[in-house]
């Protein structure tokens, strides 16, 4: 039994055998995709204390943060959050996170510049208070269910776009590795050339040293009628 599926114009032709193969293909991909995907994080700020979590972000990649403070804290908790990008900019100040209604606090941005951004609770309480964090970005932080639903996209269709999304960010995330190894490398490069110069320096002050004292050491010698 044979079926044919058209893809870009052409007739491609697939045996069953290969149409098993191509679905579990499929399976196992989506699988190692949804492996990847990150739950929200709980945990506790020590009183008059800060805590700060940190991740990897891709330039250009979608980040999408959900915050709040719980533990039956109503209105106005006492944590503070700050957002800041690898320059250490400020992305996010919420001086005073909120806890008046049951919505979860969003954000989201994208990033400007590769590195790490930081999410950081000031718990400004007399006592330890517990928030919670959910920190997204790039595939993980798209809501395919809407994308779905703006492009009528079929369940299976949703899932290749997925997918496809999720290759291209592992593609950005090597040109990212592979651009901070180059850094890396010439920065080492640069410390190891500087670090050769300047023992060559020490070598030659010290020998300039030493071959002062020799000289100095004979004046002295020879005034005193020593030598």
């Amino acid at each position: 039994m044979k079926s044919s599926y058209r893809f870009k114009n052409k007739i491609l032709v697939r045996t069953k055998g290969d149409i098993m193969a191509m679905t579990l293909g499929l399976t196992l991909l989506l699988l190692a995709v949804s492996a990847v995907s990150s739950d929200a994080v709980q945990f506790d700020v020590r009183r008059r204390s800060e805590k700060c979590l940190s991740d990897e972000v891709a330039q250009g990649s979608l980040v999408v943060v959900h915050y709040d403070v719980i533990g039956g804290v109503r209105g106005q908790s006492g944590v503070a959050l700050s957002i800041t990008d690898p320059l250490r900019k400020f992305l996010k100040q919420d001086t005073n996170i909120d806890t008046s209604s049951d919505d979860i606090h969003k954000f989201s941005f994208t990033a400007d510049t590769g590195g790490s951004y930081a999410v950081c609770f000031v718990n400004n309480n007399d006592k330890p208070m517990r928030v919670m964090l959910d920190f997204k970005h790039g595939v993980e932080a798209k809501d395919y269910t809407e994308v779905a639903k703006r492009e009528h996209l079929m369940p299976v269709e949703k899932e290749l776009r997925k997918m496809e999304d999720t290759v291209e960010e592992i593609h950005r995330e090597m040109l990212y590795m592979r651009e901070r190894e180059a850094t890396m490398r010439n920065t080492n490069e640069s410390t190891n050339s500087r670090v050769l110069w300047f023992s060559f320096f020490s070598i030659a002050v010290l020998l300039g040293m030493g071959i002062w004292q020799v000289m100095y050491l004979k004046k002295f010698f020879k005034s005193k009628k020593l030598i």
